[in-house]
């Protein structure tokens, strides 16, 4: 238990005993870490030896890396949620199916109107400052068009690039963990997450880059089609029904080469099923 919110009464506190103290860490990194010491219990490690392992990852750290830390904004969180429903709603789009470009005013058929469809408690301009700033949405005259279906942080740069990156792979990493998580703990009749990876321990390294694309035609092409799959169920949703919030990810990993013994002998790929 965490001395900070120990409420036994017991006197005075002692000399040396741990007080509340303001942190840098938001919920989001505060729930990534619980899960990630979790999960290193649930496969065999030891309380005390993480402690030991994470405050020692900890000191390893330049301060630099956190000095440009912002402030992260909702509109900034849900940006992607509107460029799809610029590709795949009938108001927005054109005869050909292809989205249309829209006027910043107007009761429907508007980036404010979309905006205002998305959460209606977001300031319009401020979302639409955002996303032309991060490079999702140009301007056409007087109207503006998307330029990706979904909001593209790799390889660009702007005043909001570092923030962006950071929410999204902290967003990441905390469902990314959620989800192995749930899966060490589950029991029947509870159903597993699905989660499934495969990989191959001789791969040349000269192929990484034609395998980055390969990876990320065949990701791109499935993560379009469940977006517009939960858009769809999205909008059929009964009137106050019960709603939760769902994701998908897909990404490629590799190991850390400075730890891979070369000419070790390791052939072969294999492919593996989550639970």
């Amino acid at each position: 238990m965490n001395p900070a919110h120990d409420q036994s009464p017991k006197g005075p506190e002692k000399k040396g005993s741990h007080r509340p103290s303001r942190t840098t860490l938001s919920p989001a990194s505060v729930e990534a870490i619980g899960r990630f010491v979790r999960i290193l219990a649930r496969c065999g490690g030891k309380p005390p030896d993480i402690a030991q392992a994470v405050r020692r990852a900890a000191v390893e750290i330049p301060t630099s890396w956190t000095a440009r830390a912002g402030r992260i904004t909702p509109e900034m969180e849900y940006a992607p949620h509107l460029l799809t429903r610029w590709f795949s709603e009938a108001a927005y789009l054109d005869p050909f199916g292809k989205p249309r470009p829209l006027p910043f005013e107007g009761a429907s058929g508007s980036v404010a109107a979309l905006v205002r469809g998305v959460d209606p408690r977001f300031d319009p301009r401020a979302v639409l400052d955002y996303l032309i700033r991060s490079g999702a949405i140009r301007r056409q005259g007087r109207r503006y068009i998307p330029r990706f279906r979904g909001l593209v942080i790799q390889g660009t740069r702007g005043p909001d690039y570092f923030h962006a990156l950071r929410m999204f792979t902290l967003h990441n990493l905390t469902n990314m963990l959620a989800t192995l998580e749930h899966n060490l703990l589950v029991k029947p009749p509870a159903r597993w997450w699905f989660t499934r990876f495969t990989e191959n321990r001789q791969f040349p390294v000269r192929e990484r880059e034609a395998l980055d694309k390969y990876v990320a035609r065949l990701g791109k092409d499935m993560i379009y089609r469940l977006d517009a799959y939960m858009l769809r169920r999205e909008v059929s949703r009964r009137p106050g029904e019960p709603t939760m919030r769902v994701g998908v990810g897909v990404h490629r990993w590799e190991e850390d080469r400075r730890t891979n013994l070369k000419g070790s002998g390791r052939r072969g790929s294999k492919s593996a099923p989550g639970k």
